[in-house]
């Protein structure tokens, strides 16, 4: 548990690197943030939250860096005060306000606003889950695998794969594909991927399959989620003008990341969150991108149909910014998807 003081120092210590990408020494805190402390006194307190691991030092003679442990402490004490200014505000309200026509079209307007204001790259993640099962195919590939496919109304899904038993015959796939279409057929996707799986509907000689039948509809869930997915991102140069990716192996490294946009709308859209909330993932031990931070927010955009806006950029983010400009443009999304817009 830190005290009062040690929350303030560290809060200084990272709001100063977000500003100046520089390590921060004592004598800045005091002048700019902790008037009323000493410069010893800070120094010891330094010292402390960098045994604890909040805090590195490059240098014996240099100042202190955050750590990722850091910078999740800051976000959860974060006081959410909007730093928008007012023209910020406008700018986004009127933006957006011209680039209202289809779905897709606000999606690229989104990302365009978001990373043109915080200088991060933006990312939407569109999840359709309206479609309705109309089958459910289970192929036996004679290798040991079996292929599990999802036809709904609209399109085929069929990039799961489940590993079977030896003594899982032919009869026992139809019979699981009839029961797997009974269940099914007829729901929405998204019913489909909230469905809990129900144990006692697997009895007598399949009761030794329990954990196939979960993994196949673990396996079909999947297939249905990342099917149903479009992602749109736009900004990744902005994010190499931040002082992290001078480093020519980091830029590659970060490109190379967001290049792999099925993972960027696995992280995205992996936070269990309602609608409204609110995700910050730092660095790679919460899932985000190696060295970076992932803020994100849900909203709705329609029946059954959802979406995912979030920053990707650097773990030293202007946290407050990024949190500001999301909020403004989750309010806008909510009032337009009122609107019947």
């Amino acid at each position: 548990m830190l005290s009062e003081r040690k929350k303030k120092i560290l809060c200084a210590v990272v709001d100063s690197y977000i500003e100046k990408a520089e390590p921060v020494a004592s004598k800045d805190i005091q002048a700019e943030y902790l008037s009323d402390c000493s410069s010893a006194t800070i120094r010891n307190e330094l010292s402390a939250l960098e045994s604890m691991g909040y805090l590195t030092q490059p240098h014996v003679s240099a100042g202190r860096i955050p750590s990722e442990k850091a910078f999740r402490f800051y976000v959860n004490e974060l006081l959410y005060e909007s730093n928008l200014s007012v023209e910020e505000a406008e700018r986004i309200e009127q933006y957006l306000s011209h680039k209202v026509g289809s779905l897709e079209e606000v999606m690229t307007a989104v990302t365009h606003i978001i990373a043109d204001i915080t200088n991060y790259t933006s990312v939407v993640v569109k999840e359709d889950m309206s479609d309705t099962i109309t089958a459910i195919k289970l192929l036996d590939l004679d290798n040991g695998k079996m292929l599990v496919v999802i036809v709904t109304d609209s399109r085929v899904l069929k990039d799961g794969m489940v590993d079977i038993p030896d003594d899982f015959d032919e009869r026992m796939i139809a019979q699981a594909q009839h029961w797997l279409n009974k269940i099914f057929c007829g729901k929405h996707v998204s019913e489909f991927i909230n469905f809990d799986y129900p144990f006692a509907l697997v009895n007598g000689e399949f009761a030794q399959y329990n954990a196939l039948f979960k993994k196949i509809i673990d396996v079909l869930k999947k297939v249905s989620l990342m099917n149903g997915m479009e992602v749109e991102m736009y900004g990744e140069n902005k994010t190499l003008q931040h002082s992290e990716y001078t480093d020519v192996a980091n830029a590659r490294k970060f490109l190379a990341q967001m290049e792999n946009k099925e993972k960027i709308a696995e992280i995205l859209t992996n936070d269990g969150g309602a609608d409204g909330s609110v995700t910050v993932k730092i660095g790679a031990e919460e899932n985000a991108p190696e060295g970076c931070a992932v803020v994100t927010t849900r909203v709705s955009l329609g029946e059954n149909v959802s979406g995912s806006i979030g920053v990707i950029g650097p773990v030293r983010m202007d946290y407050r910014k990024v949190l500001s400009v999301l909020d403004k443009i989750s309010e806008i999304i909510i009032d337009l998807v009122g609107k019947g817009d």
